[in-house]
């Protein structure tokens, strides 16, 4: 009788550390090979590899990397042979939360049964799609019914797209039927109007959601019409009071020309009137970008600070203003209007 092949040693605790940190860099380097051979050592024969490959997790200092697993890994390096193996050979839970992938990689766990609105620190897939921009993975959750209007920590999906300034995300979500969440919504965005585009804006609003513009009082194709007579029948729908019609015919310029700095100055004032003080300092802010030197766009930017009730700000862009036209008295009253209120604002907090 032949003797037992000798046994081999059992790992010390430090060589057992060593290759869990290994198998995790495999799978995030997508090497099929190495993995393997990693996952069937540290499971020493005894015929549960998944659960022995489940088990091994980061652990770190940095919060963001603590507890990711292998399939995290793999996923958010994109590594898709990997998450194929993890998935379909090892039949890894596909429900294991993560803040990362790619097209690919989504449409193969949702294919194994992945709960489209598990929750992080950092939202729902939903969430995290549109924090990143990625129109496309957003568009797959929404195929497979994510809850658009899902709310974490206060917030929806379509906040997050519109404060990463992602156009086609926000379209996703307003055609899904997302719908900004009261006056938080708009709150939250005030404080970082940097970050956020008119277009996006404009979105959520419920204006320009389609490919193109359309007024209201001119069905004429967008390429027959001349920039000129754009701009002329949104100076007659202003002067109508019809607002929001002159806005639709700005913005329609605006295709023709983006860098027309009285488009921006015009627009932003029917915002204004339209009681959107948020879209009107975007569009304020933009004129000063085009025409830094000119009085208006100092002066639309500070009205418009003035209706959020940013004094402070209001204050220095009307300052801007009077610098460059020092002679203009009705922007010397208006910035007195401010600094007046900027002081009852101050006293009010004293107290």
């Amino acid at each position: 009788m032949a003797p037992p092949p000798p046994r081999r040693p059992a790992p010390t605790p430090s060589a057992v550390d060593a290759m869990r940190g290994m198998l995790l860099q495999a799978a995030f380097d997508g090497d099929l090979v190495i993995f393997k051979k990693l996952a069937g050592f540290l499971d020493k024969g005894r015929g549960r590899v998944r659960e022995t490959v489940e088990a091994v997790t980061v652990d770190s200092d940095n919060e963001e990397m603590k507890g990711l697993g292998v399939l995290h890994l793999a996923a958010g390096n994109g590594k898709l042979e990997m998450c194929r193996h993890l998935v379909e050979d090892l039949l890894m839970d596909v429900d294991i939360l993560d803040s990362a992938g790619c097209c690919e990689i989504v449409e193969l766990l949702l294919a194994k049964g992945a709960y489209t609105d598990s929750v992080t620190c950092c939202g729902t897939p939903l969430h995290i799609a549109a924090t990143e921009g990625q129109d496309g993975t957003m568009k797959i959750l929404l195929n497979h019914n994510a809850d658009y209007n899902k709310m974490v920590n206060g917030m929806t999906p379509l906040y997050f797209a519109v404060n990463a300034a992602s156009v086609k995300c926000v379209r996703l979500l307003v055609q899904a039927g997302a719908v900004a969440n009261g006056d938080y919504f708009l709150t939250a965005l005030i404080n970082a109007p940097k970050n956020v585009s008119a277009e996006c804006l404009n979105c959520v609003l419920g204006v320009g959601v389609g490919s193109s513009w359309n007024a209201t009082d001119n069905k004429e194709p967008l390429d027959k019409m001349k920039m000129a007579e754009l701009k002329s029948q949104g100076n007659k729908a202003a002067g109508r009071k019809k607002f929001l019609s002159a806005a639709e015919f700005y913005s329609m310029a605006l295709d023709l020309d983006p860098e027309d700095a009285t488009l921006f100055s015009n627009r932003s004032l029917c915002w204004l009137h339209m009681g959107k003080p948020l879209l009107s300092l975007l569009d304020a802010i933009e004129c000063r970008k085009k025409r830094s030197d000119w009085p208006k766009a100092c002066y639309r930017q500070g009205i418009a600070l003035m209706s959020l009730k940013d004094y402070k700000g209001a204050c220095e862009s009307l300052l801007d203003a009077l610098k460059l036209d020092p002679g203009s008295s009705e922007l010397k009253d208006v910035l007195r209007k401010a600094m007046e209120s900027l002081k009852v604002t101050r006293s009010v907090k004293a107290r």
